[in-house]
């Protein structure tokens, strides 16, 4: 109170005697303890009380008050928030110096002070409050009494000035927009108050000065990040004429996971919808482009007949959910019958005649009309449509089809649509409990490429596993009969045998855990689980050997090796324990060719007995081969694999007619058998390019190189990068496809080919996000800076690292290990030479011996099946969990660190640059959805960002955002960074106060 006193005093003497402003800064630095601020003494209150103690203000104490913050005696947040305490509204010459003292003051608004930090944000939200008072109460009275005073009217326009002088300036309004964080209630009154203000405007028809001023206002009481200064960097999406990145994540994406439904491809898409800022018509257009693109460089029957379904059953389903997602409540409806978006994105694609063209002629139709016939049944177009369009391709496909002459060799496409018949008629049929009438359909549906066809239609329309646990039902119900002979016993035979073969077939083309449930008790699943060797998951030949019972063993090795005596002693063996028991009758052949106890002509004698039984006896048999041959040297391969040749030896046509159905039975169970020799032992001659003993640097170029030529992610060449990254790693790919990255010269190259990379890296994000995180940016900037990590590279890279963060928080994949739920969503596209790949390499890693194939067996699938136990799967579309998981959030935490190095120094550098284009882009692109990543963000590291970058590239926008300003501490942090920000720019301009 003592210098309180002596501030009042000094007030009065300074008055009396007409001070000079440098008079005043003399006597009051000999009242204030030196070192302290005036704020600890009020002396902005102090000096405001008496500057407007009479009905006019007393200009020559707010000079006073205008010298004591030049000299920085007193702060900005406290003059601002004395004024917006003064009440007497009803002073207008008062009111009119205090607007006027403000628009001098308010562009030079700043902090000192880490206490005057916390309380700056506050009082520009209690001084808007105060503004808008004015502003109302003017405008009131204007309402009631139909004219305002010469006076009222310079008041009201010198609120004008200030509130456009703080709409102008970037700081204030980042200070306001943390202030209403804080001040929940004052900025509900503001809001309140403006609602006022512009009900008596509409009411008065009041003509402001400044028309710019009511828009000004509404952002005032609405503020929000969108009003705050962001530089761009994220390239606008008028600016790709042609997209790279739908095409390519959709092949991966197909490839991987062809059985997950359709939210599943909505919310990816949705994604990068938001990462490129597309237009609903935009993405529509480029997922049918996509799909015609991928169609129209497959050659294979099932890429092609996995895509033509997709594009039929698929895709029409994702348009109208992404239509529906985008929809806002209160917004017309659209028309029933047809999506306006999608006619506006057909249009676009009619443009695109070369792609077209080549569409008609490889499907021998016109493409367009063919699939928008079928879009009408689902009201996504109408007649109208489908006419308009079919008629701009008309001429251009009659020209084509007179070109061809006949010559070309149609599509799958055509026969898709038909398949969708038989495959309900299949399901149908399994519903019966006739035996021959599911004998008589099953034989069938292996015919030609009627298979193919239908699992296609069966995956994309999420009927797959229907289908696979109506064909177990079925497999469970052709159990042998006691005492059944004769026709009937046939058939069931027959049905056991088509059902078996069917299963391992689907099988090996998606993985087990996803066609099967975890725990069925059903024969075939317990087959599977405990004998049957997948692609990538090895079974332990010990442990299926143990399986077996001595018994039933030498009753089959009699019954194999001597079928004329074994007929004379009754066998009521059933055909489940046949399977099971088959490893010891293989085993036992195999340890007596290899003691010359058996010759070749007896061992050829016995496999011929095993296949002429059943089918499915040499796939079981084979099955156990092939993990024999897991465990043994290279050299001890010569025999199973003889053996495994001999099951795959073609039958005369006598024993083929002996058995019902048995050619396409024969031929299912030889493709069975020859996916399981190639997963474990590729033939010499395989032409897979993987199979080569070239580098798999070498490898990796010759399949980027088809991709480049294509122009877009062909099916063949994703499957090959998911083979190379199955071979070399995350870690390995990432670095590949970084570099292939970097060696691009111009911007549009560097966009697209990071737009397949980031696709690419879709094969496994979660591991390769973590890889490009933690073991290639960093020692590839440390490593190259000034060459070739420099703009637009650095920014390119940026962008690629904050797309698959966000792809990878936003990913529904749970804890599971990522690369094994790789190995487990399989493709129907594989082919052999893409197996045998694999397995070359696998085995390279794992070495020759036995106990590196049981070491393999336990620490990969192992491990990945108890993490998956832990995870669901949903259907629901995608959200950003709270906190982000592992490995990404220990990736992040890794990179902040490594960015705290990067900047920790005085002077600008490549590496600066690419920690601010890498946070800006994070803010930019991911918006609320990074928030977790936010958090991870290292005290200290944007204030010496701002420090070391002295340009004006960082804006208030990007600081406001990188903080939760729900939390205290948030906007603290906040407030501390945009105050450095605004000392800096100050300093930088050179503006005095």
């Amino acid at each position: 109170m003592k210098e309180n006193n002596k501030i009042l005093q000094l007030i009065y003497v300074a008055w009396r005697e007409r001070w000079t402003d440098s008079q005043w800064g003399i006597n009051i630095k000999k009242v204030l303890p030196r070192g302290v601020s005036g704020d600890v003494y009020n002396l902005a209150d102090c000096l405001l009380q008496q500057a407007l103690i009479g009905s006019t203000a007393n200009p020559l104490v707010l000079n006073y008050l205008k010298h004591s913050l030049c000299a920085h005696l007193v702060s900005h947040s406290a003059v601002l928030r004395c004024i917006a305490k003064y009440d007497k509204l009803e002073r207008v010459y008062c009111i009119t110096a205090l607007l006027e003292f403000l628009a001098s003051i308010v562009d030079g608004v700043t902090c000192r002070i880490k206490s005057e930090e916390a309380v700056l944000p506050s009082s520009v939200v209690h001084l808007v409050y105060w503004l808008l008072q004015i502003f109302a109460r003017t405008v009131q009275h204007y309402e009631l009494y139909g004219e305002i005073s010469a006076e009222q009217s310079y008041m009201l326009d010198q609120t004008c000035v200030v509130i456009d002088r703080l709409s102008q300036q970037q700081f204030m309004l980042s200070m306001l927009y943390v202030g209403c964080h804080e001040e929940l209630d004052i900025c509900g009154r503001i809001r309140d108050k403006y609602a006022t203000i512009k009900g008596s405007l509409t009411n008065s028809n009041f003509t402001l000065n400044a028309p710019q001023v009511e828009q000004q206002l509404q952002q005032l009481a609405y503020i929000e990040a969108k009003h705050l200064e962001m530089q761009p960097l994220n390239p606008p999406p008028t600016l790709e004429k042609i997209s790279c990145c739908v095409q390519p994540l959709l092949a991966v994406e197909v490839l991987l996971n062809p059985c997950k439904d359709t939210s599943y491809y909505v919310a990816e898409l949705q994604m990068l919808q938001r990462l490129k800022k597309y237009s609903n018509t935009r993405l529509f257009y480029e997922i049918i482009r996509a799909g015609f693109l991928t169609l129209s460089n497959v050659a294979d029957t099932s890429p092609d007949t996995m895509w033509g379904a997709f594009m039929f059953f698929k895709m029409p389903h994702i348009i109208k959910q992404l239509h529906a997602l985008q929809r806002i409540p209160g917004d017309q409806p659209p028309p029933a019958d047809y999506i306006p978006e999608l006619v506006e994105a057909l249009e676009l694609l009619i443009e695109d005649n070369l792609l077209l063209d080549f569409m008609d002629t490889k499907c021998s139709c016109n493409m367009i009309e063919f699939l928008l016939n079928d879009w009408t049944k689902q009201q996504l177009v109408n007649d109208v449509h489908v006419k308009k369009f079919a008629s701009q391709r008309e001429a251009a496909s009659q020209l084509l089809k007179k070109c061809d002459n006949g010559q070309q060799t149609p599509s799958n496409i055509n026969f898709i649509k038909r398949a969708e018949v038989p495959l309900s008629g299949v399901l149908k049929t399994l519903c019966t409990n006739k035996v021959q009438d599911m004998v008589n359909v099953l034989c069938q549906v292996p015919v030609g490429n009627s298979f193919e066809l239908i699992l296609s239609v069966a995956t994309v329309e999420g009927r797959l596993k229907t289908f696979v646990s109506r064909l177990i039902q079925c497999n469970e119900n052709s159990k042998p009969v006691p005492g059944e002979l004769g026709k009937l016993c046939v058939i069931r035979s027959t049905l056991f045998d088509v059902s078996f073969l069917m299963l391992t077939s689907i099988v090996q083309t998606y993985g087990s855990d996803v066609v099967l449930s975890e725990r069925g008790d059903s024969f075939f699943e317990k087959w599977v689980r405990e004998c049957m060797v997948e692609r990538n998951k090895l079974k332990n030949p010990r442990q299926i050997l143990a399986l077996c019972e001595d018994s039933i063993v030498d009753e089959l090795l009699l019954s194999f090796s001597k079928p004329e005596a074994a007929q004379l002693k009754p066998n009521n063996l059933s055909w489940q324990e046949t399977c099971l028991n088959l490893p010891g009758v293989l085993h036992h052949v195999l340890i007596a060719w290899e003691q010359e106890t058996l010759s070749s002509a007896d061992v050829k004698s016995i496999l011929d007995n095993i296949k002429r039984r059943l089918f499915s006896f040499s796939v079981c048999a084979t099955s156990f081969l092939c993990a024999y041959m897991y465990s043994v040297k290279e050299t001890e391969l010569l025999k199973p694999l003889n053996m495994i040749q001999q099951f795959l030896a073609p039958l005369t046509s006598e024993e083929l007619s002996s058995q019902e159905n048995a050619k396409e039975r024969l031929a299912l169970s030889y493709q069975i058998i020859r996916k399981m020799q190639h997963d474990v032992h590729p033939a010499p001659n395989t032409k897979s390019r993987l199979i080569s003993h070239s580098p798999l640097v070498e490898q990796f170029r010759e399949v980027w190189r088809t991709v480049v030529d294509a122009g877009h992610l062909p099916v063949r060449a994703a499957q090959s990068l998911e083979s190379l990254l199955l071979a070399g790693g995350a870690a390995w790919l990432s670095t590949q496809l970084v570099e292939q990255l970097l060696a691009c010269k111009y911007t549009r190259d560097m966009s697209r080919t990071m737009d397949v990379v980031f696709a690419v890296m879709h094969l496994d994000i979660e591991k390769t996000t973590e890889a490009l995180l933690q073991f290639v940016v960093a020692p590839l900037i440390l490593r190259r800076q000034g060459e070739d990590i420099n703009e637009p590279q650095s920014l390119v890279l940026a962008r690629l690292c904050v797309y698959c963060i966000i792809s990878c928080l936003e990913s529904r994949k749970g804890n599971a290990t990522s690369a094994l739920m790789a190995m487990k969503k399989r493709s129907r596209s594989h082919d052999e030479e893409e197996l045998a790949a694999n397995a070359a390499k696998v085995r390279k890693v794992i070495g020759d011996g036995s106990d590196n194939s049981s070491d393999f067996t336990d620490t990969t699938a192992g491990a990945g099946l108890a993490a998956l136990l832990g995870s669901t799967a949903t259907s629901e579309l995608r959200t950003t969990p709270l906190t982000l998981r592992e490995p990404l959030q220990t990736s992040v935490q890794h990179i902040f660190g490594v960015f705290l190095q990067f900047v920790n120094g005085d002077e600008l550098s490549p590496k600066a640059v690419f920690v601010y284009q890498f946070i800006s882009l994070l803010v930019e692109c991911g918006g609320e959805r990074v928030a977790p990543v936010l958090r991870l963000l290292p005290n200290g590291l944007v204030q010496q960002l701002l420090k070391v970058l002295v340009t004006d590239d960082i804006k208030v926008g990007l600081i406001s955002r990188l903080y939760d300003l729900r939390l205290q501490a948030g906007r603290l942090s906040v407030v501390s960074d945009l105050c450095l920000w605004r000392n800096m720019q100050m300093a930088r301009h050179s503006i005095h106060l």
